[in-house]
């Protein structure tokens, strides 16, 4: 087992997998898989059964969305296997079907509301990365930087671990149009896709100042280098935690509203196409696969945009006389007027 999981890993870095997808295939295999089969007496792949990985799985105590995700990892690592050899043809797709699907219930996209994103920006002008000393002297250090990658989320749907390790090669300026952009991912066959970010934007990451121990990067806007991107990912939230409070958003009903960094990711998507972008469009922005995705995760978004479409369709019959002015402000309940077609002959 030590040795498949070894051939599966390397094959994974050969891919040239990005960095946090080689990580979590690491955490699974070398650090979930092997210790448990060293407490079983397990050796060979031969010997993980049905059984043995139902019981594996079991022992993970995790959410199920993430148990959906884990589980796809390893029925990878199966076939990996089958492929190389380690299993008799047929075995991965039989386990497969044995361990099932894992329902995962879908849950509302929560996204900041303009006031509500409005206020998280007014909180960074009293934030501070050390508040118990700054309150002696009126100081709020690090406002401006946690300003800026707020800014950088919300404009490019960057999620929080990409946009601290962003790199400053990264933003680039068009010369013909004047406007800089991002390049947020790229594509399988190596071509980027840039996003254009706003002019204030640029600003702030070119008068970035430095982290309150005074250290920069030539490489990264946010990053000092130091430590490993999961770490200063990890920092970060916790300096979202802080924000978030001094924000104190509230729900309806008066209770504090949860609020997460990825939620500026979902606003860029959502608030891109109430106003007008394709989801196909955001899609390929985000990163996503395929555009099917986009669209489930934003699905009662893009019905809001659908809604406005269709009053936008009904005004539009207004204005070619299709319907009278006033059947547009129809009370509730009142049936609308419109010009019945032409029936053709024989119909």
């Amino acid at each position: 087992v030590d040795m498949a999981v070894v051939a599966y890993l390397k094959a994974a870095k050969d891919g040239k997998l990005l960095k946090v997808t080689s990580e979590k295939k690491s955490l699974v295999f070398e650090k979930r898989l092997l210790p448990f089969c060293a407490a079983k007496g397990i050796r060979f792949v031969s010997e993980l059964d049905l059984t043995t990985t139902q019981e594996w799985r079991g022992t993970w105590g995790v959410s199920p969305l993430v148990t959906m995700k884990r589980q796809k990892e390893v029925i990878g690592f199966f076939w990996f296997c089958e492929r190389a050899g380690w299993f008799p043809p047929n075995y991965a797709a039989n386990l497969t079907t044995g361990l099932g699907r894992i329902e995962v219930k879908a849950s509302q996209t929560a996204i900041f509301e303009p006031n509500e994103y409005r206020a998280i920006i007014d909180a960074t002008y009293i934030y501070s990365d050390r508040p118990s000393i700054d309150k002696h002297n009126s100081l709020t250090l690090g406002g401006e930087r946690i300003r800026a990658l707020t800014e950088v989320m919300r404009w490019t749907g960057l999620s929080i671990r990409d946009a601290v390790t962003l790199e400053k090669r990264r933003l680039a300026r068009d010369p013909q149009t004047g406007l800089s952009s991002i390049i947020v991912h790229r594509k399988k066959t190596g071509e980027p896709v840039y996003c254009p970010v706003p002019p204030h934007v640029t600003q702030m990451l070119a008068t970035l100042p430095a982290s309150q121990k005074g250290n920069t990067n030539e490489t990264y806007f946010f990053w000092t280098g130091n430590g490993t991107s999961k770490t200063i990912t990890t920092n970060w939230q916790r300096s979202y935690g802080k924000l978030f409070k001094l924000a104190a958003i509230k729900e309806a009903d008066g209770t504090p509203k949860r609020c997460h960094p990825h939620m500026f990711r979902d606003t860029f998507a959502v608030e891109s196409m109430l106003a007008g972008m394709k989801p196909i469009e955001v899609s390929l922005i985000l990163g996503h696969s395929s555009v099917t995705i986009t669209e489930k995760h934003y699905l009662p978004f893009v019905r809001r945009r659908q809604t406005s479409l269709n009053d936008s369709v009904v005004e539009s019959w207004r204005r070619q006389g299709i319907i009278d002015a006033t059947e547009t402000k129809r009370g509730p309940g009142r049936p609308r007027r419109v010009t019945p077609l032409p029936v053709a002959v024989g119909e």
